[in-house]
């Protein structure tokens, strides 16, 4: 492990910028997955199917097809250049956001017809019952499991390696290359557990705390 010592700064740079890319494609998901969400929850069955259809495509395929898609086919298919970060940033979003999508359609769920009924009774709209009283509610469920989608996103981002993105998992492969020795892949093994340990052990305090909504 002493070989590794002097580049420990480089690979604490790496895991910056995995956090930093994966936090960048969690609040896109955020946005994608509450937009196909209500569309899920609107009770309209186009919109419905069309949001099913976009969630089981995207959870279906592997997240490195994605990002090759994103990094390669794209450019061709659009005629524009897309570098290693956009591409990786794009792709993870898009698969955040199918998992974040049920993640939002499950905590509107989670909250009682009644609550929509009664809400119906005293002459509010759907904008507001969402932003008033449902939304309200369902965050208890969805924040939880938001946590869960971030840290897919942290561990997925490994993958980006595969076109160069110098994150975490390819500066340690770049070390490696240097060193010939495998101590920055385990270093680089206790980064990603300590980073979404981490986070795990936030998600399981916000349940706790939150609570389950009646």
């Amino acid at each position: 492990m002493q070989a590794v010592i002097p580049y420990l700064a480089v690979l604490l740079r790496g895991a910056a910028v995995t956090v930093e890319i994966s936090l960048l494609a969690l609040a896109f998901s955020v946005v994608i997955g509450t937009a196909v969400g209500l569309f899920a929850s609107s009770g309209l069955r186009p919109a419905f199917a069309l949001t099913r259809l976009y969630v089981e495509l995207i959870r279906s395929i592997p997240l490195l097809v994605l990002i090759f898609f994103a990094y390669y086919a794209i450019p061709v298919l659009a005629n524009v250049n897309i570098s290693p970060y956009a591409a990786t940033t794009g792709a993870l979003s898009i698969y955040g956001g199918a998992y974040m999508s049920e993640v939002v359609r499950s905590g509107i769920q989670s909250v009682g017809r009644n609550q929509w009924e009664a809400a119906r009774a005293l002459g509010l709209r759907y904008a507001r019952i969402m932003l008033l009283i449902v939304f309200p509610q369902a965050i208890r469920v969805m924040l939880p499991a938001g946590i869960g989608v971030f840290i897919d996103l942290i561990k997925g981002s490994s993958v980006a390696s595969i076109i160069g993105f110098i994150e975490l998992m390819q500066t340690a492969i770049n070390v490696r290359n240097t060193i010939f020795d495998l101590s920055p892949i385990i270093v680089a093994a206790v980064l990603y557990f300590c980073i979404c340990f981490g986070l795990s052990r936030v998600g399981a305090h916000l349940e706790q705390s939150l609570g389950h909504p009646q």
